[in-house]
């Protein structure tokens, strides 16, 4: 879990970029943090990728 998310400075445009995204995903600030992290982690090979269940319903989104 990400800790003091509040507290890391931003430059204003990429704070403005990421309340906007978040508002429109229906999010706080921390958990879009949080998902953006994690994926850029997993896509450069830093975390193990989570495996998808292939039976699992996921209503149109994979």
């Amino acid at each position: 879990m990400l800790r003091n998310v509040s507290g890391v400075p931003l430059e204003p445009a990429t704070a403005d970029t990421l309340d906007s995204i978040a508002a429109e995903m229906g999010i706080g600030r921390s958990d879009l943090i949080q998902i953006v992290l994690r994926e850029w982690l997993e896509t450069n090979a830093y975390l193990p990728v989570r495996a998808i269940d292939e039976e699992s319903e996921t209503d149109g989104s994979a």
